[in-house]
């Protein structure tokens, strides 16, 4: 069987690579020497979570090292700091960032507040059509094209299969059509918690949620119950207090203080780490973990299809970072290279292959298709995220006020998990939304 090869040896594979002159790499950009001026410089503002941390760096020193007329300056931050700077900087018409990460729904936000350059004229129609159809909607406002897609998201059942053999559970399908319903994972979920000295606070947890709270991934248990994330008009009000949002928010609350197979008070990293350190035995986490998880020595796991609710329909979350250009930037043609660069191919394969995330480029997905490695497993959980991709994924809501929505919604969420009164916290909600997001309408 073979193992995925490790984050550092893939860069070293994809150094070798560069440096033996790809035939589809520009030639020029390889031979070409800096201006006596001095390089143009640009700033990359990053998303710092891994593999970002260590993948960004590496591929941008190829870029410069094809560009020498191109310097990148990299500034990483987590994505709640991420998104609070660009607010700071753009909204004050700052000029760097040059080239900044924009997360799917912030598209339509962000071209409202007129922050981002529009970029069909950088591309030609063939680059444009290597981007899967979808991510290129996201990207789009009013037909005018406002940023990249850079990749893809999905989220599975990740299980340690240890665990579950000790406890007698039988390993989990990968079928999309046996996929366990929420009901089902509670009830898995109760038998491998474990309070060993009765005091209700368990030393293992059945189930934990890595992104608990954030719209991304909550969205979909409502969805899954027929509710919508955000009214037809671009309003919530009588939208988060339907039955369907009820019912999975009683859901979620259960989870955490009437069964108690879910930790409180863990953050979405830490929850990552609960499942490596065997505090969890299941983990609804993102699609890329896959990568972390098979190069950790003894661990024991397995992967399934993320649940929905039995009264309801399969519902995954999709979407994830794109790139776009200041449209203040002094350096637009520079930022545009460095997005190509990023983004098509061949550097969008060696790209995930550091990287992991579902793909958001055609050349890419043909690569995994092909490729005889992505027929062994732990590979093979792209076959499960190609189907969701094309079968349960729903974006989030294309709103001008999402990111009101998302940290007004996250807060509900919080507190939904910490015990508090379900219809009132989701009324209050609405009324703070709608407020925020008035301003857009």
């Amino acid at each position: 069987m073979k193992k995925v090869i490790g984050i550092v040896s893939i860069m070293l594979c994809a150094a070798m690579l560069f440096a033996g002159g790809s035939s589809e790499a520009p030639a020029a950009a390889e031979k070409a020497s800096a201006p006596a001026s001095g390089p143009v410089e640009i700033t990359l503002l990053s998303n710092s979570v891994k593999p970002y941390d260590t993948a960004i760096p590496a591929i941008i020193a190829e870029f410069e090292k094809q560009n020498p007329d191109i310097k990148v300056n990299i500034e990483m931050l987590p994505t709640k700091n991420l998104l609070e700077v660009v607010e700071v900087r753009l909204g004050s018409g700052e000029k760097v960032p040059d080239v900044l990460f924009v997360d799917a729904p912030m598209v339509t936000a962000y071209s409202v507040k007129q922050y981002l350059e529009p970029l069909a004229k950088y591309f030609t129609e063939e680059e444009l059509a290597q981007y899967v159809d979808v991510c290129r909607e996201y990207c789009t406002v009013d037909d005018v094209l406002y940023a990249i897609p850079f990749v893809n998201s999905s989220q599975v059942l990740y299980y340690n299969t240890r665990m579950f053999d000790e406890a007698g559970i039988p390993h989990l399908s990968k079928d999309p059509a046996d996929r366990l319903t929420w009901e089902e994972v509670v009830e898995i979920a109760k038998k491998l918690t474990i309070d060993e000295d009765g005091d209700g606070n368990p030393e293992v947890f059945g189930l934990g949620i890595a992104q608990i709270s954030r719209p991304f991934q909550m969205l979909t248990m409502p969805e899954s119950l027929g509710g919508q994330p955000i009214g037809d008009d671009g309003t919530v009000t009588g939208v988060l207090t339907t039955d369907a949002w009820i019912q999975a928010c009683q859901f979620i609350q259960d989870l955490f203080n009437t069964w108690n197979v879910s930790p409180k008070g863990v953050s979405a990293s830490d929850m990552l780490a609960y499942f490596v350190s065997e505090r969890v035995a299941m983990l609804i986490g993102p699609d890329y973990n896959y990568l972390s998880y098979s190069q950790t020595d003894g661990m024991t796991w397995d992967y399934a299809p993320y649940p929905y609710f039995a009264d309801g329909v399969p519902v995954t979350p999709t979407g994830s970072w794109s790139l776009g250009i200041n449209s203040n930037s002094d350096h637009k043609d520079a930022a545009a290279k460095l997005i190509r660069f990023l983004t098509l191919n061949p550097v969008c394969i060696e790209w995930f292959k550091m990287d992991g995330h579902l793909p958001s480029n055609k050349t890419t997905l043909e690569f995994i298709n092909s490729d005889p490695a992505y027929d062994e497993w732990p590979n093979t959980i792209f076959d499960l995220l190609q189907y969701e991709s094309q079968n349960t994924a729903i974006p989030r809501p294309l709103s001008p006020g999402y990111l009101e929505y998302e940290n007004m919604l996250t807060t509900a969420f919080e507190d939904i998990r910490n015990g508090a009164d379900i219809r009132s916290t989701l009324e209050q909600a609405e009324v703070r939304i709608d407020r925020a997001i008035s301003k857009y309408l």
